[in-house]
């Protein structure tokens, strides 16, 4: 894990919850928490998966480059 998707998850949760989700107001305190942990995990996966799709996509173009030279 890079410390750099971990903090762009935690914006995204962060930003997700107070602009799409909302939370019902009789909701215990520990639901609320999973919910949070849930879609942060799912939005770091997700960040990380990208980030090795890029970091793949990047290999292959280099290899390339160096084959037609």
């Amino acid at each position: 894990m890079h410390r750099t998707s971990i903090t762009e998850a935690l914006l995204g949760t962060v930003v997700l919850f107070n602009t799409v989700f909302t939370m019902p107001a009789d909701e215990l305190m520990i639901w609320r928490i999973f919910y949070w942990l849930v879609v942060f995990g799912i939005l770091l996966s997700c960040i990380e998966v990208a980030r090795d799709w890029e970091e793949k996509i990047r290999r292959r173009k280099r290899h390339e480059q160096q084959k037609s030279i």
